[in-house]
């Protein structure tokens, strides 16, 4: 039936954005239909034309897509192309979204001028946006994530198209802009070249952070291309399937509706994102509802089972007052480290800056963790982004906002092994004296691991551990116990080990 389609023609809105979205969709439709014509047209919204428009206002819900959909509804076009986070929670009784391509970087980006990154304190920070979700999370995360102290946030209202929100955050007085980081990504990726050295000359003189899903989660929908047809419309609804990312989808519908328990829109302070990481689906939750109830949760989607809890039959290791396998030793490579210019240095724990005297700020800072970003960011380090407990493996995706392929490094301990990066150890890792005789693994049943040499030491020298229920993060570990035990099914992920310790010992 599809072959006696001959033209689709597609709507978007104006902006160099959407029209480089819209071209997505139509190329990716041109893979199975090489013979079909794609006719692109564009419509500028009452929110593009009207910049004093209160868009965090509830009466305005929907007004960045309402125009747009407009023109499929009454029949001018076939299909509408929006950014799906800017879609109503409501779904349309004449319209519904049919598809969607895979999702670009969910995350959030801050931009900070390089003059105010530089103060050790400045009384207040001003930051462009006007999202209710962002002033709000803000408020509660960056004091730990950048290394600027200040007493308050004055969160100021912004409009236009990407281009336009940066040349007023380079004109104006303001210290930071937040924008989503897939836009920056596709404009530098499919837009003209005046654009993509535009926004390469703001990241490269500012400082920059890619904000972690797990304590700043983004709009729903945020990094998924929406694409809207009439309700009745059976064949292009056949087209798209063909073209659509089921799991995409459905992790969009899934923060849709946990939104929309709080009668949700862009105007609520509710930050909401659901998505796959190893083959595991995770959800975050951060905001504040209408009744002024705080809202923050982060973890598996489909939660633990709360009824395992820490009883006389279930004894876990490690606990605070287990015997610890290791002493660490600093190694002083303080001088390597110091000469290291214009490459990514990742910290593969918090504790690897103990003993580093200075790393040149020409560098790119990027964290194994939450923890690891805060005690960085408390020895004066400006941090780009981190791996979120996910592991060294997790691609970074900052290709697009650097100008070459930097060299990489690795901080961590003497026997860490890296495909990554180039190590250099900070720390050695010896086995304590007597470990065998100290402590006793084979009467514990619950572990969790923090990396395959520990495992594999365990392993060793308390071979009865291996029928036991092992617990580790999402990284590498995970991939060596799938490796070395018997029984997958034996292996549960925690994002941390609070999570895991929580769990069996209670909250």
């Amino acid at each position: 039936m599809a072959n006696n389609i001959n033209s689709i023609s597609i709507v978007s809105r104006a902006s160099s954005l959407a029209t480089i979205q819209a071209k997505m969709v139509g190329d990716r439709i041109k893979e199975i239909l090489p013979h079909v014509s794609i006719r692109y047209h564009t419509t500028k919204t009452n929110a593009d034309l009207n910049v004093n428009i209160n868009i965090s206002d509830p009466s305005e819900i929907g007004i960045f897509t309402r125009d747009i959909s407009t023109r499929v509804i009454d029949g001018e076009c076939d299909l509408a192309v929006h950014s799906w986070k800017d879609l109503p929670i409501e779904p349309s009784n004449k319209t519904e979204i049919i598809g969607t391509l895979d999702r670009g970087d969910m995350r959030d980006v801050i931009i900070m001028k390089s003059k105010t990154a530089s103060l050790e304190f400045k009384k207040e920070i001003k930051i462009l946006t006007s999202s209710p979700r962002r002033r709000f999370n803000l408020g509660q995360v960056l004091p730990k994530l950048i290394p600027v102290k200040f007493k308050n946030i004055n969160c100021i209202d912004i409009r236009g198209n990407i281009q336009t929100r940066l040349k007023k955050f380079e004109s104006g007085n303001e210290d930071a802009i937040i924008l989503a980081k897939v836009a920056l990504d596709r404009l530098i990726e499919f837009g003209n070249e005046d654009i993509r050295k535009y926004i390469k000359s703001v990241l490269r003189k500012n400082k920059w952070s890619i904000l972690p899903l797990s304590i700043f989660p983004t709009a729903p929908g945020q990094g998924a291309i929406a694409i809207e047809a009439k309700k009745d419309n059976k064949l292009l609804k056949g087209i798209i399937k063909k073209i659509n990312s089921y799991d995409a989808f459905k992790n969009v519908q899934k923060e849709k509706l946990t939104l929309s328990k709080y009668g949700g829109g862009c105007h609520q302070k509710i930050g909401t994102s659901v998505w796959d990481e190893n083959g595991t689906k995770l959800i975050s939750l951060v905001g504040m509802s209408h009744d002024l109830k705080p809202l923050k949760n982060f973890g598996l989607n489909k939660p633990y089972d709360k009824t395992v809890k820490l009883n006389k039959n279930n004894r876990l290791y490690p606990t605070q007052n287990d015997e610890k396998f290791f002493n660490r030793k600093a190694i002083d490579n303080s001088k390597k480290i110091k000469n290291i210019k214009d490459s990514l240095i990742y910290l593969s724990r918090k504790n690897v800056l103990d003993k580093v005297e200075y790393i040149d700020s020409s560098n790119i800072l990027w964290t194994s963790g939450i923890n690891c970003w805060k005690n960085a960011v408390s020895r004066g380090y400006w941090i780009h982004g981190t791996s979120d407990s996910f592991g060294e493996r997790r691609s970074i995706n900052v290709e697009n906002f650097l100008s070459k392929n930097l060299p990489r490094y690795k901080l961590s301990h003497d026997k860490s092994s890296s495909d990554n990066y180039e190590l250099i150890p900070v720390y050695e890792l010896t086995v304590k004296k007597n470990i065998k005789k100290n402590m006793n693994l084979n009467d514990k049943t619950h572990f969790f691991w923090m990396s395959p040499f520990q495992f594999d030491l365990a392993l060793d020298l308390f071979p009865d551990i291996i029928n036991g229920n092992h617990s580790c993060g999402f990284g590498r570990t995970y991939n060596h116990l799938k490796e070395r035990l018997p029984n997958e099914k034996n292996i549960t992920r925690f994002h941390s080990y609070k999570s895991w310790l929580e769990l069996y010992q209670g909250d």
